[in-house]
């Protein structure tokens, strides 16, 4: 508790900030972000199929603005069902049971399959990959300038949501493509600057897209991870990486926990891990024209086994996209404050299995 009190007391001084008034924000925020997830509890059927109407979401909103914090901190809601299949299962898409689809529809492209059941690679031509995806995320041509020989980068691409969105591989079904940044990455926020009335940018029928370059040299190693994002493409567009996967709660890694994530706040949903043994361990190596995904919460390393340049294009629908903004609203806030940590992207809910037991009424969680 001290310590958290110096971080926080260390980072309100830096930025020139009245300490009790942050404080008394953040909390009146923890409060109504707490009250607009239990609002958003009975509405989740229709939230998951991502036509939640912003009317419906704006007298949500207004309602749960108007609470003030208390001298007890309000509790999560006691549907633990909904709180791992919004908050730990990311609106359903970790670890998904298999959905039947309806007799006589075709199958869907692989590469576009929404929730994704194991790991896809696969290597396709130009042909297939113009249908796919924008030449900017997969042709090497592209990138036989000086600019790219030697570059070692790892960043966002902006303004290119629109060209993605002109192709189903990301879109994930929804007619319209957001042209903002989904603010859980904006790293320009402090924290009391996230309200609830910013769930308005969360509209039906919208789909978010974010793309990065991987840019780096041969022998750079990501380390064990996993990351939290539904909807994930990786291409290969020069070079070659070696991807090591591992199943969810295969007890083949040892993981680290993320004691301040208001530090981190971009990485909320990433967790590292040190391997104790390779069994059960699957490999891809991608080359040129290679399309990888891994799906959401399975633990991955990336090798680079030579000079590599790949695009990683990731997509939110509504409702996941309303799950990453609160859950990391949640974790934030709570491990800032010093309340009982609500961090439902913690290796013991996912690693260890602890959405079974919320899934089964036990111990839903609150502050």
């Amino acid at each position: 508790g001290v310590r958290a009190c110096r971080a926080f007391a260390q980072v309100v001084m830096e930025q020139g900030l009245n300490p009790g008034k942050q404080r008394w924000a953040l909390r009146t925020h923890l409060v109504q972000f707490v009250c607009l997830v239990n609002e958003l509890g009975p509405l989740y059927d229709v939230l998951e199929k991502n036509n939640l109407s912003i009317g419906t979401l704006n007298r949500i909103t207004r309602r749960c603005s108007r609470e003030q914090p208390t001298d007890e901190w309000p509790r999560l809601t006691s549907d633990g069902s909904f709180v791992s299949r919004f908050l730990v299962r990311n609106c359903d898409s970790y670890l998904p049971r298999k959905r039947p689809s309806p007799e006589g529809e075709a199958n869907e492209d692989p590469v576009r399959e929404c929730p994704l059941r194991e790991p896809l690679h696969a290597t396709l031509n130009h042909t297939q990959l113009s249908a796919r995806a924008p030449r900017w995320v997969w042709d090497p041509e592209i990138y036989r300038t000086k600019r790219w020989e030697n570059a070692n980068i790892v960043g966002d691409i902006l303004g290119r949501e629109k060209d993605l969105g002109r192709f189903k591989t990301f879109t994930q079904g929804q007619p319209h493509v957001s042209m903002v940044t989904p603010r859980w990455r904006r790293q320009d926020l402090n924290e009391w600057d996230h309200t609830p009335r910013d769930a308005m940018e969360y509209r039906p029928g919208v789909v978010w897209v974010n793309s990065e370059v991987w840019a780096a040299p041969a022998g750079k190693d990501t380390g064990w991870h996993y990351d939290y994002d539904s909807h994930v493409i990786l291409f290969q567009v020069k070079g070659s990486r070696r991807f090591r996967v591992q199943k969810p709660q295969s007890g083949a890694l040892e993981w680290e926990p993320l004691e301040e994530p208001f530090k981190q706040p971009i990485d909320y949903g990433t967790r590292w891990a040190k391997a104790r043994s390779d069994v059960g361990e699957r490999t891809y190596d991608t080359r040129p024209g290679s399309v990888m995904r891994v799906p959401n919460g399975w633990p991955h390393k990336v090798e680079y086994r030579e000079r590599s340049i790949g695009f990683r294009v990731a997509s939110w629908t509504q409702c996941q996209a309303l799950s990453m903004w609160l859950g990391q609203r949640l974790c934030l806030l709570t491990t800032r404050l010093g309340a009982p940590r609500l961090c439902f992207d913690d290796e013991g809910y996912r690693e260890h299995g602890r959405y079974i037991a919320l899934e089964r009424g036990e111990a839903a969680g609150g502050v």
